[in-house]
């Protein structure tokens, strides 16, 4: 063992000169390398999403709004990371800020897809922190660039909860269907008013024997009172129905404009992205030291593996 060990030290020093020429050249070529390489600045955002679960059980018809939301689960979380990573939202934010040009990237030549998506995954990163938490990070050459882009994801994500919720839609089918039932109601107010000012036709359930008696004498007198006293008691019934309908769409609009106004995003924002003061990346001499260390082992290796000498026995 020992004179295995002997020889290979033996081996290495009849390479040392070549040994340290590679690593001289690695490490020249890798300083030439990181010289070249942009400085780029992080900016991170961090936001807790929502329960989907709290989400699909927001309730407004009895006027209550909805009141915060619990923490996401895991596969909540997943679903989130999951769309916020989704070749739309890249595609939407290539637009957005014009990063083909931006990452100087032709959109033109071939495979300029593939070279932003593998560039574009290297300047943005999703992940699943702790405590519920999704993180964004950012990078880029310029500061205000990636603290805009992170600030872009947060609203994303906003606008994915929003969606997933229908709280906007909601509002606006409510909205819609008490303009309808208001527009109703004032149609069969309108016709009521009209019988009852040219017939006097009018309904009333239970009055008693004395206005019973009054109805039948009008009856009498007026002909057209009983064509008529059906269709106001219908409308009258039917109105009472809208009544009722028209004060649920009232709540339920006042209470989908509360939750607008009380939640205006459905993330809870734990981490607002800023412009990044130093760089962050590349990490300029761990790249020169890793390039030392791996051409110095594989010079080594090279070095007893190619040697064809072999140890004299003792």
């Amino acid at each position: 063992m020992e004179n295995n060990i002997k020889f290979g030290m033996e081996k290495l020093w009849r390479w040392k000169l070549w040994i340290l020429l590679s690593c001289a050249a690695a490490v020249t070529v890798s300083i030439i390398f990181v010289m070249r390489m942009h400085d780029e600045y992080k900016s991170t955002a961090s936001f807790v999403p929502p329960s989907f679960t709290s989400l699909g059980t927001m309730v407004f018809g009895n006027g209550v709004a909805y009141r915060g939301f619990y923490a996401a689960d895991e596969e909540d979380i997943d679903r989130t990371v999951s769309y916020l990573e989704s070749k739309d939202v890249m595609d939407e934010m290539a637009k957005r800020f014009d990063l083909y040009a931006h990452y100087g990237i032709d959109p033109k030549m071939p495979n300029a897809n593939r070279r932003f998506f593998d560039h574009y995954r290297g300047m943005v990163k999703i992940s699943f922190a702790s405590n519920s938490v999704v993180e964004v990070e950012c990078w880029d050459h310029d500061p205000a660039t990636a603290k805009k882009l992170a600030e872009a994801y947060l609203s994303v994500a906003s606008s994915y909860f929003d969606k997933v919720s229908q709280r906007h839609e909601g509002l606006v089918a409510s909205e819609k269907q008490l303009k309808e039932v208001e527009a109703e109601r004032i149609v069969i107010l309108d016709s009521l008013a009209s019988l009852r000012t040219k017939y006097k036709v009018y309904h009333i359930d239970q009055a008693g024997e004395e206005i019973t008696r009054i109805l039948a004498e009008q009856i009498r007198r007026e002909p057209n009172f009983a064509k008529y006293y059906d269709a106001v008691k219908s409308m009258e019934t039917y109105l009472s129905t809208l009544e009722l309908r028209y004060g649920d769409l009232m709540r339920e609009v006042m209470s989908r404009k509360l939750n607008l106004e009380q939640y205006p995003s459905l993330i809870w924002v734990t981490e607002h992205p800023s412009e990044g003061t130093f760089k962050d990346r590349p990490k300029r001499s761990i790249i020169v030291i890793l390039a030392f260390l791996g051409t110095l082992v594989l010079s080594c290796f090279l070095a007893v593996v190619l040697d064809k000498s072999k140890p004299v026995s003792a």
